[in-house]
């Protein structure tokens, strides 16, 4: 056939797939992929494309493979082991994180392309078949064993049997949970959950339940989701701030605390250059409008309420790692506690797009 390709690139994987990382950016970058700082290819994996940019801090797992005519990744991107992403066009935003074993191919054509926001993941074994598009907007996630399908064809259509070939757009927000099987042509709104083992077709209204097979609208506003007041709010990140140091705890950093402070002791480096280190963890329900320096000395502040943009700045000057729930928002900069904080809001639901400072510094 004058258009067919190899499933997997074995040449390429045996050809420089094997290098360390190291070498592979020069490669690459010799080949004229632009490739960001401190991005990380695993033993075996490749990629492969004309136009081709990858930001800083980007990671591709053991054993997989990135082949497309375009591809956009932004920075600190993540792709675990065995994870297969073939399409004419790739996009993919900062920090969106793709599990082990997923697979991204199929039956294609040459506008073909996969578009996957910022701050997004899709869990391991996940089907997606791109037939036209499939687009998926920031801080959605897809779970594990689910299938998108951009195409229903096996049948003759001169028989009378329907085949489609359809975009599907998946909004912000999105959560879609285990084994959901999303067909061509569907469109679900922003901040929509789906339950798990649905069959969706067609189109899903912006923040409502939709369960079944297949999927049906269960519960929307004001039930789904529910209203919640400044009180709950309050109370429930003291809660998670409590858990998080409880868990740090558990792993050898005890900590203490005074009113709104948290205080963890632990060790900073390895080996001969382990040492004693101290870091403060701030919450502060009522930042938004107040001074920066009324702000007690922390190397993590956690604020309920929008930070005004002069305090991001000083803020991010001084080397603290703020996190803004207000606006899902949090200081480009690398903290231990801070990325120990962060990773623990997660499981709750809470992500945050990363604020790249005018000026600032990573400790």
């Amino acid at each position: 056939m004058l258009t067919a390709k190899p499933r997997l690139p074995i040449r390429q994987m045996l050809c420089h797939g094997w290098l360390p990382s190291c070498l592979k950016r020069l490669l690459y970058r010799f080949w004229g992929y632009r490739v960001g700082r401190h991005v990380s290819f695993g033993f075996g994996s490749v990629v492969l494309g004309r136009d081709v940019t990858i930001g800083a801090h980007s990671r591709l797992g053991f054993l997989s493979f990135v082949r497309a005519d375009t591809i956009r990744m932004g920075d600190r991107v993540h792709i675990g082991a065995v994870t297969m992403l073939d399409t004419p066009h790739i996009e993919i935003g900062d920090d969106t994180r793709i599990n082990e074993q997923v697979f991204v191919g199929g039956l294609q054509f040459p506008d073909s392309k996969l578009v996957v926001g910022r701050n997004c993941q899709i869990m391991q074994m996940t089907f997606i078949n791109p037939a036209r598009s499939v687009i998926i907007g920031d801080d959605t996630g897809i779970g594990g064993d689910c299938l998108l399908f951009g195409h229903t064809s096996w049948l003759s259509k001169l028989e009378g049997y329907p085949v489609d070939f359809q975009p599907i757009e998946i909004g912000r927000s999105v959560s879609l949970a285990w084994r959901v099987f999303v067909l061509p042509g569907t469109r679900i709104g922003d901040g929509a959950v789906v339950g798990a083992n649905s069959l969706v077709r067609g189109q899903i209204p912006p923040r409502c339940l939709a369960v079944g097979f297949p999927a049906r609208v269960v519960s929307r506003e004001p039930e789904f989701p529910r209203p919640v007041s400044d009180d709950d709010r309050i109370r429930w990140v003291e809660e998670m701030i409590v858990e998080c140091m409880g868990i740090l705890e558990q792993h050898g950093f005890p900590s203490r605390r005074s009113d709104s402070t948290w205080t963890v002791n632990g060790f900073r480096g390895w080996g001969p250059f382990r040492r004693a280190a101290t870091w403060r963890l701030r919450l502060n329900s009522t930042l938004a409008g107040g001074e920066t320096d009324a702000i007690p000395a922390a190397d993590v502040l956690v604020s309920l309420s929008a930070i005004p943009d002069a305090s991001r700045t000083a803020l991010s000057r001084r080397g603290v790692v703020w996190l803004d729930l207000a606006t899902k928002e949090r200081a480009d900069l690398v903290h231990p506690l801070g990325e120990e904080v962060v990773q623990h809001l997660r499981r709750y639901g809470i992500r945050f797009c990363r604020v790249k400072p005018t000026s600032g510094r990573a400790l």
